[in-house]
């Protein structure tokens, strides 16, 4: 399914899609969510949960790539430790 097929498809219809083919990327927490993303065929995916009740809220397709950056974490450290 392209991006444009993805956004026209209602919630469970976008769940199910990332389901079965989005590739798990990594999750981080907003206000009372757990967002999860996905890399799907060309673009991606967050899944929106509401923190205590397990709901799926939002299937959306991200694209900001302030947010994206949110998921990425880089131990600086490590790397500087690696060069001599």
């Amino acid at each position: 399914m392209d991006e444009r097929s993805f956004l026209a498809a209602d919630r469970a219809t976008r769940l199910e899609h990332v389901r079965k083919n989005g590739e798990y990327l990594g999750s981080r927490a907003h206000g009372g969510h757990r967002v999860h993303l996905y890399r799907l065929d060309g673009y991606f995916s967050e899944v929106w949960i509401r923190l205590g009740m397990q709901q799926v809220e939002w299937v959306e397709v991200a694209r900001n790539t302030e947010i994206l950056t949110e998921y990425v974490r880089l131990d600086l450290g490590d790397l500087l430790r690696g060069r001599r």
